[in-house]
């Protein structure tokens, strides 16, 4: 979806199959419960295409708005949580359509979910370096570069400092978020145990705050507002040429949404 508006109309014409594709490979679904999840995908996109899709191009033409001259720490609060949104209201109805027909999991499918979710957890803490504190900081200033190269279509040298400097990498903890992602996963196999109808799976995607643990949910807090304060100073130092190119994407984006 972060390879333009051609690449974006493709994505979203296919969104139903290749959502349930990334799904199954997180999970590792039984093939019954992958058939029937790819039901529910080609509902909820089709549900998708009309009301929700035109709010999303609403959205997006409002922060192509305010990301046109300088923005501030509430714009980019504003955009994360309008983004998060945008997400909890995909899954909300993935989980709302998937939910009553979903057959009971079995002891031993529930089993192989959870070893591909710790597999794919060990993968993730060994793509970002963890218990390595220098290969950690490392990795994490070289991916919010290429994010910014992505957003931007360059990065400055005055970004590449900018961002090497900015608490949203001398403050962030990985080790924090692989255990939020390790509570969260743990909660979803219990959703998929649960046996209600898809109750508990809506409230896995509406619900995705509770539970934390407050000390832990306090830095995870304070590390989300680092970031977007990072990113905020970044679009502030952006260039008349990356200026255009992040609004020039927004516009591809909205149009797309504007006529699914």
């Amino acid at each position: 979806m972060l390879g333009g508006c051609s690449a974006l109309s493709f994505v979203y014409m296919n969104a139903a199959t290749l959502g349930v594709l990334w799904i199954d490979r997180a999970l590792d679904l039984p093939s019954a419960h992958k058939a029937l999840l790819g039901d529910a995908a080609e509902q909820v996109h089709r549900w998708h295409k009309g009301e929700p899709a035109a709010e999303l191009a609403v959205f997006l033409r409002e922060a192509r708005r305010r990301l046109q001259g300088p923005v501030d720490q509430a714009d980019g609060e504003w955009i994360v949580t309008n983004a998060q949104e945008q997400v909890r209201r995909i899954g909300d109805r993935l989980a709302m359509t998937f939910g009553p027909r979903m057959p009971p999991f079995s002891e031993q499918q529930l089993a192989r979910v959870s070893r591909r979710l710790a597999e794919r957890r060990e993968d993730f803490a060994e793509e970002i370096g963890l218990g390595d504190p220098e290969r950690e900081r490392a990795l994490r200033i070289e991916r919010i570069e290429e994010a910014v190269d992505d957003w931007l279509g360059s990065v400055t040298d005055d970004q590449r400092r900018l961002v090497a400097a900015s608490a949203a990498v001398a403050r962030f903890e990985p080790s924090l978020w692989l255990a939020e992602r390790a509570r969260r996963e743990a909660n979803l196999v219990q959703a998929l145990d649960a046996r209600d109808g898809g109750v508990a799976l809506r409230a896995w995607f509406n619900d995705w705050l509770t539970g934390r643990p407050p000390e832990a949910a306090a830095a995870l807090d304070a590390q989300r507002a680092d970031a977007i304060a990072m990113w905020v100073a970044v679009f502030n130092s952006a260039t008349p040429s990356q200026r255009a190119h992040l609004l020039d994407r927004l516009d591809g984006w909205a149009e797309v949404f504007e006529d699914p």
